[in-house]
């Protein structure tokens, strides 16, 4: 799904709250002058903001630096349990760590965009700029572009409308046309393979996660992108990314 249609009255106080967080989450830790670089808002008014979000135990204040407090982890943990796909998933994330030694990826789609949803590290996974809870566009990853080439024409419309096709690197899809030839072709091959496309350097494999015709999310497999361009190092990927995807949807469909 979307972003839903823009409130028709907005709630100011709710506007500010979230664009505080996100504020706070992008710089990590900031001074109360840190802040107020980024925000259009009255001293004392943002000095109650902050006092506010700190008595209510969403920000830490220490040493003079706010920083977002483990509750954020606590609404977190809970958003992510209502996805009964995480708890099925969790011994085959295992197993294609151990067998890939690379790292596995469950994601979701939300709001038109893939999701971090559980992780499992080989022991030859490299250090990326992914983490879990992590919003990314949908274009320029095998999870996501495998997930949209098996939603409806009308999603895939509703998700280029809304959040564009941004480019993260130079491979990155950036028209509609190339997304529709691609998504194409996925949907022929049954699974999905990001060349470069989000971080110069690494590339996956992915595969959808499909019960009763529904889209519930994807496995991917990520490792250098030298490796993946292997031809049989790629195609053991995409051979273990797909018996996990079976493995799940049967999980899903049954258990």
């Amino acid at each position: 799904m979307t972003n839903a249609d823009s409130p028709k009255r907005p709630i100011k106080t709710a506007v500010r709250v979230f664009e505080l967080v996100q504020i706070v989450q992008d710089l990590e830790s900031a001074t109360f002058t840190e802040i107020s670089e980024h925000v259009d808002m009255a001293e004392s008014t943002l000095h109650d903001y902050l006092t506010t979000l700190t008595h209510l135990g969403y920000f830490v204040n220490e040493g003079r630096q706010y920083s977002l407090s483990l509750r954020f982890l606590d609404h977190g943990i809970a958003a992510r349990d209502t996805f009964s796909i995480c708890s099925k998933s969790r011994d085959t994330l295992k197993q294609l760590a151990e067998e890939s030694g690379a790292a596995v990826w469950l994601t979701v789609e939300q709001s038109g965009k893939v999701v971090y949803l559980a992780q499992e590290l080989g022991e030859n996974s490299i250090e990326t700029h992914e983490r879990l809870g992590k919003h990314e566009f949908m274009n320029c990853l095998a999870s996501g572009k495998v997930m949209l080439a098996f939603s409806s024409d009308e999603h895939i419309a509703n998700v280029v409308e809304t959040h564009g096709l941004p480019q993260q690197t130079p491979e990155s899809i950036t028209s509609r046309d190339e997304l529709q030839k691609e998504l194409a072709e996925i949907r022929e091959q049954g699974y999905a393979v990001n060349h470069n496309e989000t971080a110069q350097g690494v590339s996956a494999v992915a595969a959808p996660i499909v019960v009763d015709d529904d889209i519930r999310g994807a496995l991917a497999i990520a490792a250098p992108h030298a490796r993946i361009e292997n031809d049989e190092y790629r195609q053991q990927l995409i051979e273990l990314v797909t018996t996990g995807s079976n493995e799940i949807e049967l999980r899903l469909a049954y258990e």
